[in-house]
């Protein structure tokens, strides 16, 4: 199998495990899964593309939030659901572990470095996920079935 392909097996897996381990209910754990599959095989693709991990987490979580939303509007359940499972991949705990593991040895500035680089990531997964919330949320509002009060101008 090709390293890729065993990669997004990987990450399905693993979003699944946690989906369980979150207590996620069982009708839902296939399109968790699958947005962790997701999520890590646009991080794979922006990667490739741009070589730099900041805007790879960038794009993976704004298609982990838009994958949510959708799967959410689709099967009528919470996209919080979705979108915590989905992110597993993307969790820079290999970071967080190594900055803690400079500081314990005392190499400061390596830690510091690798904090910086760490704290870097998870803003680029909170900005993705902030992102791809208000696009649903602006997609949402134009729809012709949203609320009557949300698509007036102005008061009359």
């Amino acid at each position: 199998m090709n390293e890729p392909y065993l990669q997004l097996l990987w990450a399905f897996l693993a979003t699944l495990g946690f989906g369980v381990l979150f207590r996620a209910p069982a009708r839902d754990l296939p399109f968790a899964a699958f947005g962790g599959a997701v999520s890590w095989g646009v991080y794979l693709a922006i990667k490739a593309m741009t070589g730099t991990d900041s805007l790879s987490y960038f794009a993976a979580s704004i298609a982990v939030g838009l994958y949510a939303e959708m799967a959410a509007a689709m099967l009528k359940r919470p996209a919080t659901l979705f979108i915590i499972s989905a992110i597993i991949p993307l969790v820079p705990g290999a970071g967080m572990y190594r900055t803690m593991f400079e500081a314990v040895a005392g190499r400061a500035d390596a830690s510091l470095t690798i904090g910086f680089q760490t704290l870097t990531l998870a803003g680029a997964i909170a900005s993705g996920l902030a992102v791809a919330s208000a696009v649903s949320r602006i997609l949402w509002l134009k729809k012709p079935g949203a609320p009557r009060i949300l698509r007036r101008r102005g008061r009359r």
